[in-house]
């Protein structure tokens, strides 16, 4: 199980009302890209938490547009929501939203990317420590790298696949990087590509088949993204240019598809995901929430969720978990 750590410090409580009991709350849920495994599975956590406890649940897919972001927002503000959880689709929307929510009086949880007031002050976050994540891709892939030999290939190169628009994003990236390049001192940094794609997987096909072309003379390729989607489209990039599996060496993060690289027992460059359990973020904002609402109590403002490392050799053990 996804083990949940809470940081020291703690944001000052917001002014509310505090609820007699969890039957009387309403609980909203924002989430920026509802049709997404990830996110249908952090939904369906949230939801579980908030009906275990007896409150009213709402949720609202948003699908990235910042203006239906801000009217659901309102929306739910209107409908006497007692706190709101939310996945903003750009973090720039941070200081508007939460403002809106100390305005109202409404606690806030900002889930999966950290969100700030105008002031710098932080919004209370439930999510990944990015740029840690990204780490264990960087030390995961350094540590294939070596025992596969990939030093002895005479053209390799690195794809970092980003969504340059998501800070979060870019965390994760340049975690990966750092720690492979201090794993693995000898790789010239000169031999990182930037391939900018918007988080989906058909953006990161189009973009590494568009990155290959560029490239005819490498033979072997490195790569590792923001979330699963990145890595899995440059896998199957490869193979529809056709690079063979081992020709490819990636590392996911977030274990969303882990069913479509590893169901079908055939080999890929898509080597592993750092997986974590959605479904613990959208449960651990709620009850965040549940308790400053009825019992009072200061909302961490910051608690993360640690990876667990899935690949072939060991997805029996998630497929039930994950492949429903």
């Amino acid at each position: 199980m996804t083990h949940i750590r809470y940081a020291a410090a703690a944001i000052a409580a917001m002014t509310m009302t505090v609820a007699a009991s969890a039957e009387d709350v309403k609980i909203g849920y924002i989430n920026k890209m509802g049709d997404h495994p990830w996110f249908v599975a952090e939904v369906a956590g949230a939801r579980a938490a908030a009906e275990a406890a007896g409150a009213e649940f709402l949720a609202q897919d948003v699908q990235f547009n910042a203006d239906l972001t801000i009217t659901t927002l309102d929306t739910m503000i209107g409908d006497g929501v007692d706190g709101i959880a939310i996945v903003v689709p750009d973090r720039a929307l941070g200081p508007v939203v939460a403002d809106k929510a100390k305005q109202a009086g409404i606690p806030l949880v900002a889930v999966d990317d950290d969100i700030y007031f105008e002031d710098g002050t932080q919004v209370p976050y439930v999510g990944m420590n990015a740029e840690n994540i990204g780490m264990n891709v960087g030390r995961k892939l350094a540590e294939i790298y070596k025992a596969e030999d990939w030093a002895s290939h005479d053209e390799v190169r690195i794809a970092s696949i980003e969504d340059r628009k998501a800070d979060t994003c870019m965390q994760r990236n340049r975690g990966a990087e750092a720690a492979f390049l201090e794993a693995v001192p000898d790789f010239d940094p000169g031999n990182i590509i930037r391939v900018p794609y918007d988080n989906t997987m058909v953006s990161s096909i189009d973009a590494m088949t568009t990155t290959l072309t560029a490239n005819p003379q490498v033979t072997h390729w490195i790569f590792y993204s923001c979330n699963d989607d990145g890595v899995l489209g440059a896998a199957r990039a490869l193979e529809n240019s056709g690079y063979s599996a081992d020709q490819g060496l990636g590392i996911g993060i977030d274990g969303s598809r882990a069913c479509d690289a590893f169901g079908s027992g055939r080999a890929s460059a898509f080597r592993g995901t750092m997986w974590l359990n959605s479904e613990n973020h959208g449960a651990t904002a709620v009850e965040l929430l549940l308790a400053s609402i009825t019992e009072g109590a200061e909302l961490p403002t910051t608690t993360f969720t640690d990876p667990e490392y899935i690949s072939a050799d060991n997805f029996d053990q998630y497929e039930a978990r994950l492949c429903n």
